[in-house]
C-alpha cells in the first residue's frame, strides 16, 4: 500500500507540474498582440525544474513519512502536491506579463 502511495506521488507531482505549467505559462508562449512578450525560456528554465521538482517534492515527503500511517502518508503527499502546485502558479503568474488590451481611442467597433 505504501510503495503505491509513492508511486502515486511522482505520478502525482509530474501531473502537478504539467497542468500548473501548461495554465501558467501558456499567455508567455502565445504572446500578446502580433507576438509581443513571447518568452520561450519558460520551456527552458520552469518546465522542467517543475517537471523534475515537485515529484522529487512528493518523492521526498513520501520517503519521510513513509514509517507512518497510509492515511497520514497519503494526506501529506496530496498536501505538499497542492503547496507545489499553487508555490509554481504563483511563480509563473510573477513572472510571465500580464497582456491587458484598452479599446482605441474610436471605441468598440461593430
Amino acid at each position: 500500500m505504501k510503495d503505491g502511495i509513492g508511486f502515486l506521488a511522482v505520478l502525482g507531482g509530474f501531473t502537478t507540474a504539467l497542468v500548473v505549467w501548461g495554465i501558467g505559462a501558456t499567455p508567455a508562449l502565445t504572446g500578446g498582440f502580433e507576438g509581443e512578450g513571447r518568452d520561450f525560456s519558460l520551456v527552458w528554465i520552469e518546465l522542467p525544474l517543475m517537471l523534475l521538482g515537485i515529484p522529487a517534492l512528493a518523492l521526498g515527503v513520501w520517503a519521510l513519512l513513509r514509517r507512518r500511517s497510509s492515511v497520514l502518508l497519503a494526506l501529506a503527499v496530496v498536501v505538499t502536491l497542492a503547496m507545489a502546485g499553487w508555490a509554481s502558479e504563483e511563480w509563473l503568474q510573477a513572472r510571465v506579463p500580464d497582456f491587458r488590451y484598452e479599446e482605441g481611442a474610436a471605441g468598440r467597433s461593430a
